[in-house]
């Protein structure tokens, strides 16, 4: 909102370069990386968190659209490649799941049709990262950025609502339970049925339905399904 801004172009530091995912996005070439004056990625991270320390050095929300399953991952996934540890006292915000409760109905929630939508404009150079980050907060300040809310996760914790067909008010559910983040529950499931196994054989199934719907209070038509989920994709070695 203060109108300052960062940008900084980081070469991956391997070649050969791999080709645009689509037409819509840029061909990085060596010729580009020079033109940018790209720099490797410690010190595209010490000019990034030297920009974000001059404004803060308590509390920081980092917002992006669908940062939980994109932006936050692939942060956390590179600066662990590098060893560079995440400050605790970082966290992330999804501006996607906000614009779905703070603009119903929309046809489509990307980032740029939400802009487009407000606007009436395209973005330009849609998928580069400074460009779109003035939309977005184009977008945030026309739907009152002051009274913005939503769950925040911090470095390292995975958002609930990775997990298929757990949505906002199951969210709530399991905050209310303690339950903050996708490891904690996963911990508890896997505990909680080791514990069990000592005494006597149970169904796995069973189990994380039951611990689903008696622990942590999930008893919508989802629970079922969020269940199946979990066994599916999220529990280690399953």
């Amino acid at each position: 909102m203060s109108g300052n801004e960062f940008t900084v172009t980081i070469d991956p530091g391997f070649r050969p370069l791999p080709p645009p995912m689509s037409t819509d996005f840029v061909n990085v070439t060596d010729a580009l990386l020079q033109s940018r004056n790209a720099v490797n990625y410690y010190e595209g991270w010490r000019r990034f968190s030297k920009w974000v320390h001059n404004y803060t050095d308590t509390t920081t929300i980092l917002i992006a659209h669908n940062n939980f399953k994109s932006d936050k991952i692939m942060f956390e996934v590179e600066s662990k490649r590098r060893k560079i540890p995440l400050p605790y006292h970082w966290w992330f915000f999804d501006s996607l799941l906000y614009c779905r409760k703070a603009i119903p109905k929309q046809m489509s929630y990307t980032l740029h049709d939400l802009y487009y939508g407000l606007t009436g404009k395209a973005i330009e150079d849609n998928h580069s990262a400074l460009p779109d980050a003035r939309a977005l907060r184009e977008i945030l300040t026309r739907t009152n950025i002051y009274k913005m809310n939503g769950p925040i996760y911090p470095s390292y914790c995975t958002s609930l609502q990775v997990v298929k067909w757990l949505g906002p008010a199951c969210e709530r559910a399991l905050f209310d339970c303690g339950i903050c983040s996708l490891e904690q529950l996963v911990a508890g499931i896997v505990s909680g049925y080791s514990r069990s196994l000592l005494h006597h054989h149970v169904d796995l199934r069973s189990f994380v339905f039951k611990y689903i719907t008696e622990t942590c209070g999930i008893i919508s038509g989802n629970s079922f399904s969020i269940s199946n989920s979990i066994i599916e994709k999220w529990l280690p070695s399953v």
